[in-house]
């Protein structure tokens, strides 16, 4: 899986002249006419894929879903996020991360893009390190339940986060960042690899604002909660241990807790009840 991931905000009308251009319906200046130079070169490379995505191919649809994201980040801040775009943190951190996610296909098919083509795109980014590609969005309809989501679980997003060894207060950060600017406008989320090498001037669109892990960017509170929730516990001392003291005793009733047994597991029905004999009637009559 890559680790270089960004989160791009998009408006679902850029998608739409995207795909255009990428069919030879609109020119790449007109597309971004701030960068007409850059912009024909990135869309004749992503018409080359395309090309090859029409048979069904998957690099040649990666090629396009990434093209997206290069076009994006002319027009967008890219939010830096190396080892926790929407996949990994649907894998690593929260599982519930995923339903608010889409596969790309979905996207560039409702932008006018042919079927064959958009079903070759995977539904998120490849976990064994494929390159440069697009991967799964989140709609704009989707984006105030994720900052709420965020806000909500923010202690324990910061603990697990804390426990991957990635800068829990940092990368919280960024995606409250991301998630506050797309809410804001109106605009939804799309998660890319590879489309920023940090240091290497020729991977930067035109007007690139690059969003990267900071720490100082959080307000004072903010970033003292998350480094506490992030911060292990702390363990009780020899005498704290001898009176019983400092030792969590889990509830009855905690979720984290899956080692407790709450009832009864079995859902195999009861047998049947034995048909009585012919002759046990007879005798009960009597």
């Amino acid at each position: 899986m890559s680790e270089l991931a960004t989160l791009h905000p998009y408006d679902p009308a850029f998608v739409i002249r995207f795909v255009a251009a990428v069919k030879g319906d609109l020119t790449a200046s007109e597309l971004l006419p701030d960068a007409p130079a850059w912009a024909e070169r990135e869309i004749a490379r992503v018409r080359l894929g395309y090309a090859r995505a029409g048979a069904g191919s998957e690099a040649g649809a990666n090629a396009v879903s990434y093209g997206l994201a290069r076009m994006l980040g002319a027009v967008e801040p890219v939010y830096f996020v190396p080892g926790l775009g929407f996949t990994h943190l649907e894998a690593k951190i929260d599982r519930g991360i995923g339903m608010l996610l889409r596969p790309p296909s979905r996207l560039f098919g409702e932008a006018g893009l042919e079927t064959i083509a958009a079903r070759a795109m995977p539904i998120r980014l490849d976990a064994s390190g494929g390159g440069i590609m697009g991967g799964a969005f989140m709609p704009p309809a989707q984006l105030p339940r994720f900052r709420d989501l965020l806000e909500q679980r923010l202690d324990r997003l910061a603990r697990r986060m804390a426990e991957a060894e990635l800068d829990a207060p940092a990368f919280l950060g960024v995606l409250l960042e991301a998630s506050a600017y797309a809410a804001e406008r109106g605009l939804g989320l799309y998660e890319a690899a590879d489309v920023i090498v940090p240091g290497v001037a020729a991977s930067e669109p035109p007007s690139l604002r690059l969003v990267a892990p900071d720490r100082k960017r959080l307000q004072r509170d903010l970033r003292r909660r998350l480094e506490a929730a992030s911060r292990p516990p702390k363990e009780p001392g020899f005498l704290a241990r001898m009176l019983g003291r400092g030792v969590a005793v889990p509830r009855a009733d905690d979720p984290e807790d899956g080692r407790r047994w709450r009832g009864n597991n079995d859902v195999t029905p009861p047998p049947e009840p034995a048909p009585e004999r012919p002759d046990a009637m007879g005798e009960s009559r009597e």
